[in-house]
């Protein structure tokens, strides 16, 4: 059937006033959200291994430097900690949303909970608790990060930073930060960035609640964009609205030991499906001793979405079981298992999935 150009004039126009109002409603609330941060420059120069703690019950007016005399805010804490420091903080709850940048160290700092778990809630209108911008050599350790309305933590343009012990729980719920990329809504949230070990942590509940379609359907448990010799080992990513563990485009990366499950991975009603794990592009990626099982929809997805041609896939000694499907591997251009220059695949258990345990689409 053919429309009148007049007809087809007015479609555009709603379309492209649709657009443009859609485009202005997603700055201001990426606007909106980023005045929740504080932001921090990092300017504290020279080397100093003094401990600095935190506490519910503490005072910035304090000095810092024991349990009894500990800050109250992070913020105070990363204003005074120099390179060789270290942050300890004493469990309890507290509702911090930090953007570090700038902060290149040479001997690192440490950021860890002490004598038990923090808690860092966003309680339902935070953005983030953490976000590392152009920083080096940080390690955050044992903290539960909740109710963040994008992300728990994460970096971008990052070298050697180190998440390990985190619970990542209920984040991502309602993404505000639109012009940041896809933000859909993650526990942790890492792009551009080499020498990042992520480790032993727990992704649980996160993404968008309830799925909104068109955009965003589905979040991720760990969400990592561009990641260059990097691991990713014996983290637990469970139950989240959209994919356990994403890797996309990156560069000599392990993922190994880790236990993806229960992960809702169905978006059929846009014509696609998330992973338990993802992996998309790049080259030189190793998925090894994984075990991904019970996830509603692939249980593993391989894929070149964007015609990379990556090389390097190496698939080995993993478990995908009572899955939907087993694993998924769509655009190499054949129906069967793409040549072992792109992904070797070897002493896999890919067994016992609901509707298939191997689907490959060309």
């Amino acid at each position: 059937m053919h429309r009148s150009g007049f007809t087809s004039l007015f479609v555009l126009s709603v379309l492209i006033l649709t657009t443009w109002a859609s485009c202005n409603k997603d700055n201001r609330e990426t606007k909106n959200a980023e005045e929740k941060f504080t932001w921090i420059e990092w300017n504290n120069t020279g080397t100093d291994t003094t401990i600095y703690y935190l506490s519910v019950n503490g005072s910035d007016e304090n000095n810092g430097t024991s349990a009894q005399t500990a800050f109250k805010t992070l913020s105070k804490a990363l204003r005074k900690v120099h390179d060789g420091g270290k942050i300890r903080i004493l469990p309890g709850t507290y509702s911090f949303s930090i953007v570090l940048e700038n902060c290149k160290l040479q001997n690192g700092i440490i950021i860890e909970g002490y004598k038990g778990m923090p808690v860092f809630d966003g309680k339902l209108n935070l953005p983030a608790g953490l976000f590392f911008d152009k920083c080096a050599h940080i390690i955050i350790d044992s903290i539960e990060f909740r109710n963040y309305t994008d992300f728990g933590i994460g970096g971008t343009f990052c070298q050697q930073i180190v998440f390990r012990n985190l619970i990542l729980q209920d984040n991502g719920h309602k993404a505000e930060l639109k012009e940041w990329g896809e933000m859909d809504g993650f526990g942790i949230y890492i792009d551009e960035s080499d020498e990042v070990l992520i480790e032993g942590c727990e992704a649980t509940l996160n993404g968008p609640d309830p799925k909104i379609f068109p955009d965003p359907l589905l979040g991720t448990g760990i969400d990592t964009y561009r990641l260059k010799n990097s691991i990713i080992r014996n983290n637990h990513s469970h139950h989240n609205i959209g994919g356990g563990l994403l890797v996309e485009d990156g560069v000599n990366v392990i993922v190994e030991g880790n236990e993806i499950n229960d992960n809702d991975l169905d978006a059929s009603v846009d014509d696609w499906w998330d992973g338990g794990i993802w992996v998309d592009g790049g080259h030189d990626i190793f998925i090894r001793n994984n075990n991904f099982h019970n996830n509603i929809g692939p249980g593993i997805e391989i894929s070149d979405e964007d015609n990379q041609h990556p090389t390097g896939y190496v698939l080995e000694n993993n478990s995908s079981t009572n899955n939907y499907f087993g694993i998924l591997i769509w655009n190499f251009g054949t129906t069967d298992w793409p040549d072992t220059s792109i992904l070797i695949n070897r002493n896999n258990n890919i067994s016992d999935n609901q509707q298939k345990d191997v689907w490959i689409m060309p």
